[in-house]
């Protein structure tokens, strides 16, 4: 029995079982000149973009207040201009961060 439940602790810590790490937007990128060049480069974003798959959604989780409100709805609205249906973008305020805004693909992508 021990041995069974040391084998399902090495499964449960195994890397390929942990989460993703987080990506994020932080305010220190968001404050340089934005063009749409310059986000189709941002590393996070692009990763993020390779990850999301048809019926699949990109969350948006910012920091709290006005601000981070206004930073969400900013990035959504260079999204969208960059070809990513705004129904497919959902705002959450919630970010781990208050000084980033997190990416995340949530959803189960449609079969094919």
């Amino acid at each position: 029995m021990n041995r069974f439940l040391f084998i399902v602790g090495l499964l449960l810590a195994s890397p390929a079982m942990a989460a993703p790490a987080p990506l994020f937007v932080t305010a220190v990128e968001w404050a340089q000149p934005r063009t749409g060049a310059a986000l189709m480069q941002h590393p996070a974003l692009v990763q993020v973009m390779g990850e999301l798959r048809d019926g699949q959604r990109l969350q948006l989780l910012y920091p709290g207040g006005d601000e981070g409100s206004l930073w969400a709805h900013e990035l959504q609205a260079w999204l969208v201009a960059l070809g990513l249906s705004s129904q497919r973008i959902e705002l959450l305020p919630g970010s781990p961060r208050e000084d980033a805004i997190e990416l995340r693909v949530a959803g189960v992508p449609a079969a094919e």
